[in-house]
C-alpha cells in the first residue's frame, strides 16, 4: 500500500529541513515525496533544493506561486495515480509523528479495495506545547469549521486522501488561502467519499508558533493580510457550497445576508469598513459563474 506525501513550501527552509527529516524518519517510509516550492527568489529555490537532496526519494519542483492551492495542484500531479494509492499534504512547517504512515496503512488494510478508493483519514494536528489541537468537523451553516460526529472536513496537516480523487478533482486555485481544505471535501462527499477520524494519526504543527508568514503582516485598517484572505474565502466557500455544490436558492440567499451584515458589523467594530473592497476583490466570487467551476 504506496502512501505519498506532497509538501508545499515557501520561504521556509529550516522547516522544510525538519519537515523532511520527520517523514523520512518514519516507521514505514513514504513511497514518494514531492516538495513544491513556492519561494520568489532564487536563492531560497537553491538552498531548499538542497535541503531535498539531503533525502533520497524526494523529487523537488518549482512552484507556480499562484496561492498554496496551485502549489498542492502542482505536487499532486508530479505522482500519477498509477505510480501510489494515497497522499498526504503536508506543508512545510508541519512534523508527523513516527507511526503516522503506518496508523494509516492499518487503518486502509481493514477496509476493502473498494472503500479505500473512497475514504478519507483525517488525523491531530497539534502545536509543540500540545495546548492546540485541529482535528475534522464541518462548516456550519455560516461557513466557521464546528464539531460534528459525522465529519465533513479534514485536519488538513494529518489527512491522508485516496489518490485516485485527483484525477477527478483538484483544489480549487480560485481560493488563494483558507477553507480551501473544507472545499475539497464538500466536493468529495458529494462523489460519495467518507471522512473517517482517526485520533491515532498525529502531526505536530511545529513551525507555527515561531514563524509568522507574509499572510501574518498588517492588511487594512486592524485585519492582517491573513484575516482577509480567510473572510475573502469564506464568502466564496458558502456561494459555491450553496449555488454550484448543493444548490439551494434560499440558503445562498440567506447566506449572503448573513455574510455580509455580520461582515459589515464586524468591520466597523475593526475601524476597517475600508477593507470591504479587498474581501470582494480577492474572493473572486465572479469566477462563480463561469461554467468551468463546477
Amino acid at each position: 500500500m504506496r502512501v505519498s506525501a506532497c509538501i508545499t513550501t515557501r520561504n521556509r527552509t529550516k522547516n522544510l529541513d525538519e519537515c523532511l527529516e520527520a517523514l523520512w524518519n518514519s516507521n514505514i517510509k513514504p513511497h514518494r515525496v514531492v516538495v513544491s516550492d513556492d519561494s520568489p527568489t532564487l536563492e531560497v529555490q537553491q538552498q531548499n533544493s538542497q535541503i531535498v537532496e539531503k533525502y533520497p526519494g524526494t523529487t523537488y519542483i518549482i512552484g507556480p506561486r499562484r496561492g498554496v492551492c496551485a502549489n498542492r495542484n502542482n505536487a499532486v500531479n508530479a505522482i500519477p495515480a498509477s505510480e501510489t494509492d494515497f497522499v498526504a499534504f503536508i506543508d512545510d512547517d508541519i512534523c508527523v509523528k513516527p507511526d503516522f504512515i503506518a496508523g494509516a496503512v492499518d487503518r486502509y488494510t481493514q477496509m476493502s479495495p473498494e472503500q479505500r478508493n473512497y475514504t478519507i483519514l483525517s488525523g491531530v494536528s497539534q502545536n509543540p506545547n500540545g495546548t492546540y489541537e485541529m482535528v475534522s468537523g464541518k462548516l456550519s451553516f455560516r461557513g466557521y469549521f464546528c464539531h460534528s460526529d459525522a465529519p465533513e472536513s479534514v485536519a488538513i496537516h494529518a489527512a491522508l486522501f485516496p489518490r485516485s480523487l485527483f484525477e477527478q478533482e483538484q483544489w480549487d486555485e480560485n481560493i488563494f488561502f483558507g477553507y480551501e481544505d473544507a472545499e475539497l471535501c464538500l466536493r468529495a462527499l458529494k462523489r460519495g467519499c467518507r471522512i473517517i477520524h482517526c485520533p491515532e494519526l498525529r502531526v505536530i504543527h511545529a513551525g507555527g508558533v515561531a514563524f509568522k508568514s507574509t499572510l501574518h503582516e498588517p492588511g487594512i485598517g486592524c485585519l492582517t493580510k491573513y484575516e482577509i484572505s480567510i473572510e475573502a474565502a469564506r464568502l466564496y466557500v458558502g456561494i459555491k457550497r450553496y449555488k454550484n455544490l448543493y444548490p439551494n436558492p434560499v440558503k445562498l440567499v440567506a447566506f449572503l445576508i448573513l455574510y455580509f451584515v455580520h461582515m459589515t458589523a464586524y468591520l466597523l467594530k475593526k475601524g476597517a469598513i475600508q477593507a470591504w473592497p479587498e474581501i470582494v476583490r480577492l474572493s473572486q466570487i465572479q469566477r462563480l459563474w463561469q461554467p468551468s467551476v463546477v
